[in-house]
């Protein structure tokens, strides 16, 4: 058994402790106040990313579960440790000069970095996917949410 559940590989674990996470956040948010889908509350939007978080993470664990496991040995995919650190080390910046820059300009540049760290060399596609995400997410959520997003260099926003 338990070599059968070794041979499952990460999508079997990351799917249980996704699971289990969204389950925990689930009744964190029952105990803010849902509100209803007109008039939301300060739990309503926790509540709905966690449920699809948890159905998502079920149906990997499924997945997973039904697999018939690593007949064949594959290589690993080789790890790029030094993408990870940049990753989080643009995620720590972006959230230490969001105020300071303001949402929209950190956004582009946030993007447009993890972009070129996905994808090196498309630097249309990249600049152009994250000036339309940035734009399109800022009038989003501060035109249409009506949300107060921090502004920073960008005044006129």
């Amino acid at each position: 058994m338990v070599n059968w559940l070794a041979k499952k590989g990460a999508d079997l674990w990351t799917g249980l402790f996704l699971t289990v996470l969204s389950g925990a956040v689930i009744a964190e948010a029952l105990d803010l106040e849902l509100g209803t889908p007109t008039n939301p509350g300060s739990g309503f939007m926790i509540f709905g990313v966690a449920v699809v978080l948890g159905v998502l993470a079920f149906i990997q664990v499924f997945k997973a579960l039904l697999s018939r496991g690593q007949g064949e040995e594959t290589a690993p995919e080789k790890i790029h440790r030094w993408r990870v650190v940049a990753v989080v080390g643009a995620s720590v910046l972006y959230i230490a000069l969001l105020e300071l820059v303001g949402f929209l300009l950190c956004t582009f540049v946030l993007l447009t970095f993890l972009l070129q760290v996905y994808e090196k060399g498309k630097w249309v596609w990249a600049v152009g996917g994250a000036a339309a995400t940035s734009l399109v997410t800022y009038l989003f959520f501060s035109k249409l949410l009506q949300l107060n997003l921090p502004k920073g260099l960008l005044t006129f926003f």
